[in-house]
């Protein structure tokens, strides 16, 4: 077997918000006296969702590796939806309930493969962490939803000043569990972010096509692993 540590990602990897940011913000809306209709806010959140993923991409992006910076990205991405909507928001209540609310960890869940498939990951020896572009808000949510006790580590970029594709940041991984990069794989939803930045790092990649993949309009080449469930890691990791 050749992997010794496998690292994840955390957001449409492992786990996933039990309401779409527009169901929530709509919930919220409903909360402050606003009537919002279902085709209302999908259109806000489309106009929001595709400044995030274009954002997301640039190369020069540095966003995810501050603190300040992702709050500021994340409160950026609720104007947008409420300036589509026609809604005043000049005291930030609205903007505050929306970001206390997605930064709790009831507000997320872990997809069914996820607990089995660290398990078993668990059984064979290897080392596990997480390591996404998130604020140091995650570890509190991965611990909520049960699953710190099964992990090594949990990198949050904010956190450590580092963001993906850096290979630092990856690099970074590999040192906290002891192994060398070439014995390390990581798994996760952005082929840019996750698959290349591991390689560039001399980690392997695979990339996970959750149901939410065909939003983050970005291309795949053919010779990319590919996964649609984190059920399928044992056995790939057992043949390597």
């Amino acid at each position: 077997m050749r992997y010794r540590l496998v690292c994840l990602d955390a957001g449409f990897t492992l786990l996933a918000p039990r309401s779409t940011l527009g169901e929530a913000l709509r919930g919220v809306l409903g909360d402050h006296g606003h009537d919002i209709t279902d085709e209302q806010v999908h259109r806000a959140w489309e106009v929001a969702d595709r400044w995030f993923w274009d954002n997301y991409q640039r190369p020069e992006n540095d966003t995810w590796g501050d603190d300040a910076k992702i709050d500021a990205a994340w409160r950026e991405y609720h104007s947008l939806m409420l300036r589509e909507l026609g809604v005043d928001d000049s005291g930030h209540q609205l903007i505050d309930t929306m970001l206390a609310a997605q930064y709790a960890p009831e507000s997320w869940e872990l997809y069914p493969d996820v607990l089995p498939a660290v398990r078993k990951l668990r059984e064979l020896g290897l080392r596990l962490g997480v390591v996404s572009d998130w604020g140091s808000n995650l570890l509190p949510i991965v611990d909520g939803l049960g699953l710190g006790a099964d992990l090594d580590f949990v990198i949050a970029s904010g956190a450590v000043g580092l963001s993906k594709p850096d290979p630092a940041l990856f690099r970074l991984a590999a040192t906290r569990a002891g192994v060398p990069p070439a014995e390390a794989l990581m798994v996760g939803d952005s082929y840019r972010a996750d698959i290349e930045g591991a390689e560039s790092a001399g980690m392997d990649g695979i990339l996970i096509r959750r149901p939410e993949w065909q939003e983050r309009r970005e291309a795949v080449p053919p010779r990319a692993t590919v996964i649609a469930s984190l059920a399928e890691l044992p056995e790939i990791v057992s043949a390597s």
